[in-house]
């Protein structure tokens, strides 16, 4: 099972990678966005055991499975197709899309796990 730091540094590739991929398939110059969504889902490194507290191997359940993640996954479209006017929405949706990025990061490394990731 995979400690927090491991979390950490999964969580600050995979989203700046994918932020970094997304902006080059919309033609968005970087500008440092790849690397600052990384470092803020690097920030969150167990939002799902904070849901689900690992006390015992067999602590995943619902905030641990496949449901859940593609449940994140459509959340997560839909905030990135959110058109945020105010600065105050601007924050919340990187925010968002950031702890979104950092708790499906965090599954996909336990899904790599022995114990992997329940379905319901």
């Amino acid at each position: 099972m995979a400690c927090a730091p491991q979390h950490a540094s999964f969580n600050f590739f995979a989203v700046a990678a994918t932020t970094a991929i997304v902006q080059q398939r919309e033609g968005r110059p970087d500008g440092g966005a790849a690397i600052s969504m990384g470092a803020a889902a690097a920030c969150l490194p167990s939002l799902p055991d904070i849901l689900e507290p690992s006390l015992h191997p067999n602590h995943r359940r619902f905030f641990h499975s496949a449901t859940f993640a593609v449940g994140m996954v459509f959340a997560m479209h839909r905030v990135y197709k959110w058109e945020a006017e105010g600065e105050w929405e601007k924050l919340a949706r990187v925010l968002l899309l950031a702890a979104g990025g950092a708790y499906l990061a965090h599954l996909a490394l336990d899904a790599l796990s022995a114990k992997s990731l329940p379905l319901i």
